[in-house]
């Protein structure tokens, strides 16, 4: 089912990776994707990486925002390269207090293989406490202004360790990274089952209306398109119809 407070599930997303700093969200947001996810970055600039968290949303800023057919705009959190499993509760919280005005939804970037660290079973109680911390966050800043949807992107085989910490958390997505030449779908089995998940969303091996479809079926409540639009543009959304 389609989480009401997500609507930009309905269309496919564009993934983070393709504009880390902002210079073709005009172009990006109006080919009709339901959310446009741009980083992932971290919150100040890393050289050769991304050019940090404010220069993406003094770009973003600058948009007319007025048009209701616009994508979403979701705004990926990295770390930097000296990031440790205690610190990456400061880093997100920064990154939330400021992409907060600008963004629809905000997800943390867990997919990346330097981030990848942080789901080893050693850091997994300092990962649970960072999560809980971030959404007490995301509480207290909802009590000033709007609530504002959390993701956690991460590999699929590590979803379901997390899982029952997102739906303690209330994260709102949770979207799963499989590798490009995946083809089944039983990987997403589980996910979904019981009251109060995250919604789920999957990157990688859609190529396809079918695979959608598939998608769809097997619990999917979005999906999202990165390799298919590097390599067709925005033509790609045609062959997902």
């Amino acid at each position: 089912m389609l989480p009401s407070a997500l609507p930009w599930l309905a269309r496919p997303g564009l993934a983070g990776g393709i504009d880390k700093d902002g210079s073709r969200a005009a172009e990006l947001l109006g080919l009709g994707f339901g959310s446009v996810e741009f980083g992932s970055v971290t919150v100040h600039p890393v050289a050769g990486s991304n050019p940090g968290l404010a220069a993406l949303l003094a770009r973003l800023n600058r948009l007319d925002r007025s048009d209701p057919q616009r994508s979403a705009i979701g705004i990926g959190l990295g770390q930097p390269p000296d990031a440790t499993a205690e610190s990456l509760a400061e880093e997100w919280q920064a990154g939330l207090a400021a992409a907060g005005p600008i963004a629809d939804y905000v997800s943390l970037n867990l997919s990346a293989k330097a981030n990848q660290r942080f789901l080893a079973p050693a850091d997994r109680a300092s990962l649970t406490a960072a999560l809980r911390r971030l959404a007490a966050s995301r509480d207290r800043l909802a009590a000033t202004g709007r609530r504002l949807p959390l993701a956690v992107k991460m590999p699929l085989g590590d979803a379901a360790s997390l899982l029952d910490t997102l739906t303690e958390c209330a994260f709102d997505q949770l979207t799963v990274v499989r590798p490009d030449s995946s083809t089944g779908w039983s990987g997403l089995a589980g996910l979904t089952d019981g009251p109060n998940r995250p919604a789920l969303v999957v990157v990688g091996g859609i190529r396809s209306a079918a695979d959608v479809a598939a998608a769809r079926s097997a619990g999917a409540s979005g999906l999202q398109v990165h390799r298919l639009f590097a390599e067709h543009g925005a033509t790609c959304l045609a062959r997902l119809a």
